[in-house]
C-alpha cells in the first residue's frame, strides 16, 4: 500500500473526530463486543479462556514491534481483544467468586466510557464543566445515607488505598500543622487494626511515616478491634511523648466484613485528648470501602420487610447497618464503587470527609509554598485540584457512580446486597454436613464472604480441629501448619485441573486469613460472590465442585503421598 502524506493525515483525522455523528466509537465498541462474545461463548465461564495457551508466550514479542504505518482500527481492536483479554475475570458471572470485584452496571460503564472518550479532567470547572458537579452530587447522596448532621465533602480518587492516604494526610496536618513544609516528626505514630488491609501499612510507608511507627490494635474473638487494647496502647504511646496523628478502624474488612464499634473509638479518642490535654485530635478514619454499602438500608422498614428478605439474613443486615450507621461520628471514611455491589468500573473510589473544614488540611495553598499557576485557579469557581492528591482525575468515576446509584435506586441496591447475604448463609449451611470442611466465619460474619478450612482425611476427626483458633500450644501450631499445607496443595491442584479450564466455580486461596496471637496463620479458601446473577443454584454448584474435587484429590493425589 502507498502511504502518501494526505492519506496519513486523513487517517489521523478520522481517529480524532470532532463531531459525535462522525465518531466510530459506538461501531468499534460493538465490534469489540462481538469479538469478545465469540471468546466467551467458547466457554461461558468465569474467565475468558485461551484455546492455545502456548500463544501467550508470543504476545509480548509480536506486539512489541512498533508499526511504521497505522493499521486499520478494526484490525487493531480484533488483535488486542483476542490477545490481551485472555484469562481476564468476568465479574458479572455467578461462578466467579474469586475476590471482591464488582459486576459492572452497563449504564455506569457507558457514562464512564463517554467521559474517557471526551477526555474530561476533573481538575477544575474550566476543564470539567458541569461534570465536576457529579462528584458533589454523589458526595451529597452518601452524606445523606450516612445521616451526617453537618456539611461534608467527597473526593474521587484512584482506589481504596488512596482513601487511606487522604485520611493519613489530614491526620498529619491536624497533629503537625506545618508538616507539609518541615516534614514528619520521628515520634509520630498511627494506629491500625490487626485485620486491616495491607494498604494501611503501605500508606505509612509511602507517606514517609514509616512502618515502624504503625501500632496495631489486637482483635476480639469476633475480629472486631479490642477497645481495651487500643486504650492501653494509646495511653502508653502518649505517655512516651509520641504524637498520634491517625487511627484507622474497620468498616467492613476484606475477609469478614467486620465493622468496629465506631462510636466507642471516637469516645476513646476524645477521652485521650482530654486526659493528655492534646492540642489536636487524632483523626479517625473508617476503612469502609466495602462496608459502606449497608448504608443503603437507611430508613428500611425491617418490621414490614417489603423486599421479603430471608429472616436470618434480615437480622444480620440490621446488625450490620446499625454498626456502619455510626460512621457519621468518624472524621472520614472510604467508598469503593468498584467492589461488591458498587457496580462501577475500576477504579471508582471516593473518600468522604465528614467535616468540610478538614479540606483545608489538604490545601496546597495552605502554607503559601505551592503555586498552581499552571492551572490558572483564579479563573475557576470550583478547583478541587487544590485538595486532591492527583492533579489529573478522570470525570468518568463520579459519572459512573451517579449512574449506578440512580439506575438501581436505594431498593435495587438493598435487594442486590440482601441476595448476596442470603446466598452466603445458604452456602455456609450446606458446608455444615461435611466433616472435613469447616466454615471459619460462620457465627460472627454479617457479610457475604465464606471462608473455609479443608482438612485432609487423616486429620478430619482430630480434636485440634475444634480448638485451632484458641489453643496456643506448639502441638496445635503444628496441626495448623499441616492443614495449611494441605489446603494450599489442594487449591493448587484444583486451580490447575479445573478452574484454569473454566469448569465450575472459581474461588481463591488466602495464606493468612487470620494471624493468631501465637503467630500462627490460618489459611483458607475464600468464596466471594459479587454477581447480581448469583443464586442458590450457583451456591450449591460451588460447594459440589469443591467437595467433589476434594474427594478426587484425596483419593488420587493425597493418599499416594
Amino acid at each position: 500500500m502507498i502511504y502518501s502524506k494526505n492519506k496519513i493525515y486523513n487517517d489521523l483525522k478520522r481517529l480524532f473526530p470532532i463531531d459525535c455523528k462522525d465518531s466510530k466509537f459506538c461501531d468499534l465498541f460493538k465490534f469489540c463486543h462481538t469479538v469478545l462474545d465469540k471468546r466467551i461463548k467458547k466457554n461461558n465461564g468465569p474467565r475468558i479462556l485461551n484455546v492455545d495457551n502456548k500463544k501467550n508466550i508470543t504476545i509480548v514479542k509480536n506486539f512489541s514491534n512498533f508499526p511504521k504505518h497505522g493499521i486499520h482500527p478494526k484490525i487493531v481492536c480484533e488483535k488486542i481483544v483476542s490477545n490481551f483479554f485472555i484469562n481476564t475475570p468476568r465479574w458479572r458471572h455467578p461462578n466467579l467468586q474469586h475476590n471482591v470485584g464488582a459486576g459492572v452496571n452497563t449504564t455506569a460503564s457507558v457514562l464512564y466510557s463517554l467521559a474517557l472518550d471526551e477526555n474530561i479532567y476533573n481538575i477544575n470547572d474550566g476543564l470539567a464543566g458541569n461534570v465536576l458537579l457529579a462528584e458533589q452530587v454523589v458526595s451529597n447522596i452518601l452524606s445523606e445515607l450516612a445521616n451526617l448532621d453537618r456539611k461534608g465533602a467527597g473526593l474521587f480518587t484512584f482506589g481504596g488505598t488512596a482513601t487511606n492516604y487522604y485520611a493519613l494526610k489530614i491526620g498529619l496536618k491536624k497533629a503537625v500543622p506545618n508538616s507539609g513544609k518541615v516534614g514528619i516528626p520521628k515520634n509520630l505514630k498511627i494506629f491500625v487494626t490487626k485485620d486491616s488491609h495491607f494498604s494501611h501499612t503501605v500508606s505509612a510507608d509511602w507517606l514517609g511515616i514509616g512502618t515502624d511507627n504503625v501500632i496495631t490494635i489486637e482483635p476480639n474473638n469476633d475480629r472486631t478491634s479490642n477497645i481495651i487494647d487500643a486504650e492501653n496502647k494509646l495511653r502508653s504511646s502518649l505517655k512516651k511523648g509520641n504524637i498520634i496523628s491517625s487511627i484507622i478502624i474497620n468498616g467492613g474488612t476484606t475477609y469478614g466484613h467486620v465493622v468496629d464499634d465506631i462510636l466507642a473509638f471516637v469516645k476513646l479518642r476524645d477521652k485521650m485528648v482530654k486526659e493528655f490535654s492534646l492540642s489536636y485530635k487524632p483523626h479517625i478514619h473508617v476503612d469502609s470501602v466495602i462496608g459502606w454499602s449497608w448504608l443503603v438500608f437507611k430508613n428500611y422498614n425491617f418490621s414490614k420487610n417489603y423486599l421479603k428478605i430471608d429472616k436470618i439474613a434480615l437480622e444480620k443486615i440490621k446488625q450490620q447497618y446499625d454498626k456502619i450507621s455510626e460512621i457519621k461520628y468518624a472524621d472520614s471514611w472510604g467508598v469503593d464503587f468498584h467492589k461488591g455491589v458498587g457496580g462501577c468500573p475500576v477504579d471508582c473510589s471516593i473518600v468522604m470527609i465528614n467535616n468540610i473544614n478538614d479540606l483545608q488540611c489538604l490545601s496546597k495553598k495552605d502554607d503559601n509554598v505551592i503555586d498552581m499557576h499552571q492551572l490558572a485557579p483564579e479563573f475557576s469557581l470550583n478547583s478541587p485540584s487544590d485538595y486532591t492528591l492527583e492533579t489529573s482525575r478522570s470525570g468518568g468515576p463520579p459519572l459512573a457512580a451517579l449512574a449506578h446509584l440512580y439506575t438501581l435506586g436505594q431498593s435495587g441496591m438493598q435487594r442486590n446486597l440482601a441476595n448476596l447475604v442470603e446466598q452466603s448463609l445458604y452456602t455456609k449451611k450446606m458446608v455444615e454436613s461435611f466433616e472435613d470442611v469447616v466454615v471459619c466465619n460462620k457465627n460472627d460474619n454479617l457479610g457475604y464472604v465464606t471462608m473455609m478450612r479443608l482438612y485432609p482425611p487423616e486429620l478430619k476427626n482430630n480434636p485440634k480441629k475444634n480448638v485451632e483458633f484458641i489453643d496456643n500450644s506448639q502441638e496445635c501450631i503444628d496441626f495448623i501448619n499441616q492443614v495449611n499445607a494441605y489446603i494450599k496443595e489442594f487449591f493448587t491442584w484444583d486451580n490447575k485441573t479445573r478452574m484454569m479450564k473454566g469448569a465450575g466455580v472459581e474461588y481463591s486461596f488466602s495464606s493468612g486469613y487470620i494471624t493468631l496471637n501465637n503467630g500462627a496463620k490460618i489459611s483458607g479458601i475464600k468464596l466471594y460472590p459479587v454477581s447480581p446473577h448469583f443464586n442458590k443454584k450457583y451456591a450449591k454448584q460451588a460447594i459440589e465442585d469443591i467437595i467433589g474435587q476434594k474427594e478426587r484429590f484425596d483419593k488420587k493425589i493425597w493418599s499416594k503421598k
